[in-house]
């Protein structure tokens, strides 16, 4: 996941790997788990502590 968000990876991106992450590497459902909330708070976290990433990079 840290290349996909150095590769400037969005919140569909990032919610689209949690899912399969989720469901084909741990087994798990990932509805319940909400990875699309999961990659807003990512994505969110990322742009604020890259000095490089987010609409304020020039």
């Amino acid at each position: 996941m840290h290349q996909q968000l150095r590769s400037g990876a969005g919140v569909t991106e990032i919610g689209e790997f949690l899912r399969r992450e989720l469901e084909d590497h741990f087994g798990l459902d990932p509805l319940g788990l909400r990875p699309d909330a999961m990659a807003v708070r990512v994505v969110d976290r990322w742009q604020s502590t890259t000095p490089s990433a987010g609409p304020a990079a020039v």
